[in-house]
């Protein structure tokens, strides 16, 4: 129970991490957590100037492992999956991106890796 507790105030604090370090370079949050059927989007974001949406998937840890191989081919298809059901309106004349953020989270800050065009769209 405590390692549940821990793990989701990991991710909890990767998370708000990544939005103020997105927040700071101009992107805009459409959504958090967006649950589309039976998918969830961590983060939508939007760059006003670039006509950009940005689908984030955020990983993080508290040790020093690899967190990146954990969005496989299978996460890549559920994200494309549900980043074709967002709302039209989000995804009118923009492009669609999918980004990842890594996230080292220690005692007092979060450092953040962040990977533009981490993968294509993925769908077969």
């Amino acid at each position: 129970m405590i390692t549940r507790r821990r793990n989701a105030s990991i991710g909890r604090r990767g998370e708000r991490a990544v939005r103020w370090w997105l927040r700071l370079r101009g992107w805009r949050l459409l959504g958090r957590n967006v649950r589309v059927g039976h998918d969830e989007l961590d983060l939508v974001v939007v760059h006003p100037a670039h006509h950009l949406l940005v689908i984030v998937e955020v990983k993080s840890t508290a040790g020093n492992g690899s967190v990146m191989s954990r969005v496989d081919v299978r996460k890549q298809h559920r994200m494309a999956r549900a980043a074709e059901r967002l709302p039209l309106s989000w995804r009118r004349n923009r492009l669609i991106r999918f980004d990842v953020a890594t996230v080292q989270v220690g005692r007092w800050r979060c450092h953040v890796q962040y990977a533009k065009g981490a993968f294509d769209d993925t769908r077969p």
